[in-house]
């Protein structure tokens, strides 16, 4: 939901049974706000990279579609921000961010093993604070905090414009 004073407050998670992989975006874009759709943006490419890192046959295309193929995979999908002042849809023009409150959520939630941070100016701004927050909740070593690639259509540039190389790097919230 967005307000006239560009107050934009997210989603609730979008959760499974037993979710063991967290992707952690920001904040939901004015497009995915008016659709009530986590990535509704046909410039973003988390739904090709994550069915091709899942071995999906296609890629699905109703939000029914990819919610059942998160369910399937043990995906939760959440935004590290609960709220903030931002003009359009941009990280750069977050302001005053309220931060949800991921130490609960991972208590919650035992069997997240992973957060995969959509994107490494994401990680740059709140990925040490993750971080701090994961150790200090005594999670320690037991999850792992990927600093993932952008899969945003924005981040099309340092190779991150083919799908194939997103794929690649994203293959790591596949525990081996």
């Amino acid at each position: 939901m967005v307000s006239s004073d560009n107050h934009t407050i997210g989603f609730e998670p979008l959760l499974c049974d037993s979710p063991k992989i967290l992707v952690l975006g920001s904040l939901p874009g004015v497009e995915s706000i008016t659709r009530n759709e986590y990535y509704y943006s046909n410039s973003n490419r988390l739904w090709k990279v994550l069915s091709a890192v899942m071995g999906e046959e296609r890629v699905p295309e109703a939000y029914g579609q990819k919610k059942a193929m998160l369910a399937k995979n043990h995906i939760a999908l959440w935004d590290y921000y609960k709220s903030a002042e931002r003009k359009g849809s941009e990280d750069k023009n977050i302001r005053n961010p309220q931060p949800n409150d991921i130490a609960s959520f991972l208590r919650q939630y035992p069997t997240i093993t992973t957060i995969a941070v959509n994107g490494f100016g994401k990680y740059k701004k709140f990925g040490k604070q993750l971080q701090k927050q994961v150790n200090d909740s005594g999670f320690g070593g037991q999850i792992r905090v990927l600093r993932l690639p952008e899969t945003s259509g924005v981040n099309q540039n340092h190779g991150w414009g083919d799908v194939n190389n997103l794929i690649k790097e994203w293959n790591q919230i596949i525990e081996k």
